[in-house]
């Protein structure tokens, strides 16, 4: 016979290399060839595989060799166990099993020959496929449950540690923790201090966006030149847990997709259901500081800005274009000439308008708007009702919590057959309406408790005077700031028929506070 060898590792194979147990690979290789040398089989090719993807489109020299094997050119294949073949999921498995039953390839192991072609090696064939997945399947639960289990207990279980820590084996016990490299730890202080509260450049002090900090740090030679966080890179610092000793683990799960061509891809995609629980490391940064910076990012109050230049802009970040959905831009006064809004979306019929005529309409609007609030909560009953909210949405999450756990014992109790298909799917059916009423609810809570703490702010600066008075008194970022607390977004529109007069356009306002002449408590 004329056949080739298959060689791959399977998790427990690395675990026993781990553990000192010897080149997996080398060894079955040696007793493949020992087994072909008894059967007189003559070995044409060997196919190693270095990498152990759960997938065939993963495994190269798994797609190399079935492509040889549909065309014909081997009478059999060697491998040590047939679930070397296929342990992923059903379509996998599925093409194997056609592949090698449409060629008429023999299967070969120490223990058994399959012959596709006879119908009970085929149904066996099939079974032991079948039984390869499930055992996967059910290891793989296993450990996920052993890696969530060790993220509650505040170990860390990332390969490299974040920014700012080294990793560190646990004493007289499994695992890993982090422990503060403090050189590292100044930094990540600083682009805390600076995306919160500024830092003073050229004399002025102001507050620094994510590239800016970046380019700050590279500035600095904190980093070697290049080096430095990308602006994306400063957003994961600052909204990172672990800065406050805290331990995420299921943050950016793995998706799997299938495109029209049937190509299988996986994604990382951001989860609600992230673990969030006490680490076993010391805080970098104070919570305080990690939430304020959570609301800056949440709001996106930060003007969009370059770095060391002067915002000029007050309406920055906020106005939108009606036709083309992007932001506006600022186009400075010079020569004499007035500065002017302007849309520079390409081929968008949006048309610019002084900059002043803009700015005066919006304070019109603000001014109307905002006639008719008045604040009747002392600071102290503000204080309460944030109290009790904030409560109420800790029990509520510690609730969902719960009902969390109860959907792993579904799972669970399924599995070991306590519960039946009917029981099983009515129980999971049920935990997950009520985890997701609890989920809403939260929001809701959480909604409720950022209105109050800008209703609050935004009447502090009424109970000063009129806010055409105020805003005419602050600089152009702090009325960015006032302009950010009143409304969401703004909307922009003048068509090229209304050219004839620079006035002739509309602004449209959506507020983050209630309709006026409503009490504001």
């Amino acid at each position: 016979m004329f056949c080739a060898i298959y060689l791959r590792k399977s998790r427990s194979d690395i675990e026993a290399e781990a553990h000192g147990e010897g080149e997996t690979l080398l060894r079955h290789k040696t007793a493949l060839l020992e087994l072909a040398q008894k059967m007189n089989i003559t070995i044409g090719a060997v196919y190693e595989e270095i990498v152990s993807g759960e997938t065939i489109s993963s495994r190269p020299q798994m797609k190399k060799l079935l492509s040889e094997v549909g065309a014909g050119v081997w009478e059999g294949v060697l491998v040590m166990e047939i679930e070397r073949l296929a342990r992923g999921d059903t379509m996998d498995q599925g093409l194997v099993a056609q592949t090698f039953g449409a060629s008429g390839t023999k299967i070969i192991t120490p223990l058994k020959i399959y012959d596709p072609t006879n119908e009970f090696d085929e149904e066996y064939f099939e079974f032991g496929l079948f039984m390869a997945r499930r055992e996967f399947t059910a290891t793989n639960r296993r450990l996920v449950r052993g890696r969530e289990a060790s993220a509650k207990e505040g170990k860390f279980l990332g390969s490299i540690a974040p920014f700012g820590y080294k990793k560190v084996k646990l004493e007289n016990e499994k695992g890993f923790m982090l422990e503060i490299v403090e050189e590292q730890a100044n930094i990540v202080r600083a682009v805390f201090e600076w995306y919160v509260y500024g830092t003073e450049i050229n004399g002025i002090r102001k507050r620094l966006g994510f590239k800016a900090i970046s380019k700050r740090l590279s500035e600095l030679c904190i980093f070697p030149q290049g080096k430095s966080p990308t602006s994306f890179g400063i957003r994961n610092i600052l909204k990172n847990p672990v800065y406050i000793g805290k331990i995420r683990y299921g943050y950016r799960k793995v998706k799997k997709k299938i495109f029209p061509d049937g190509v299988k891809k996986k994604t990382r995609q951001t989860s609600k259901d992230a673990i969030i629980s006490n680490g076993r490391h010391e805080p970098i940064v104070s919570e305080e500081l990690f939430y304020k910076a959570q609301e800056l990012i949440s709001q996106n109050s930060h003007a969009p800005i370059k770095y060391k230049t002067a915002l000029k802009n007050p309406l920055a970040g906020l106005l939108y274009c009606a036709k083309c959905g992007h932001l506006m831009s600022y186009r400075s006064a010079a020569g004499g000439k007035r500065a002017y809004i302007a849309c520079n979306t390409a081929g968008c019929k949006c048309v610019s308008a002084p900059f002043e005529l803009v700015e005066k309409r919006l304070l019109e609007i603000l001014n109307v708007y905002m006639c008719g609030y008045c604040i009747q909560k002392t600071a102290s009953e503000h204080t309460e009702l944030n109290s009790e909210i904030e409560d109420t949405v800790l029990e509520m999450k510690s609730e969902i919590s719960e009902y969390r756990l109860q959907r792993e014992n579904i799972y669970d109790y399924f599995e070991r057959g306590i519960y039946d298909e009917k029981t099983f799917k009515e129980r999971l059916k049920e935990v997950g309406e009520r985890i997701s009423e609890l989920e809403e609810k939260t929001a809701a809570q959480s909604s409720e408790l950022w209105n109050i703490n800008k209703r609050s702010e935004i009447g502090s600066v009424i109970a000063e005077g009129s806010l055409l008075e105020i805003y005419g008194d602050i600089d152009i970022e702090g009325k960015n700031r006032l302009l950010k607390a009143v409304f969401a977004r703004i909307v922009y529109e003048k068509n090229a028929e209304e050219n004839r007069r620079a006035d002739h356009f509309t602004l449209g306002v959506f507020p983050r506070l209630p309709e006026k002449n409503k009490e504001t408590n």
